[in-house]
């Protein structure tokens, strides 16, 4: 594999194996959800365990879950963004 994200090998290789890990967390979580029925497990900021840090602000609500969607859908097309701008 030659992904090369960074110059520095060290740095690549740390980026690398996050990427790689959260890939397999992401599938764990996917399977635990279908397997449970309990679509909150994929909800952006559970996943971020940002509920340790504010809790309650995020629950398993309506809301709660559309916010989560609504970050996550940002966040993707901010980052698109900031790519497309990089390559040209």
């Amino acid at each position: 594999m030659n992904i090369k994200i960074f110059k520095n090998k060290y740095l690549n290789a740390l980026v690398l194996l996050m990427v790689v890990s959260v890939i397999i967390h992401m599938l764990i979580l996917i399977f635990i959800a279908v397997k449970s029925l309990n679509i909150y497990i994929l909800n952006y900021f559970n996943i971020l365990d940002l509920d340790i840090l504010f809790p309650g602000i995020f629950k398993n609500t309506p809301y709660g879950n559309l916010i989560s969607v609504i970050t996550a859908l940002f966040l993707y097309f901010a980052i698109l963004t900031v790519q497309d701008k990089n390559n040209n």
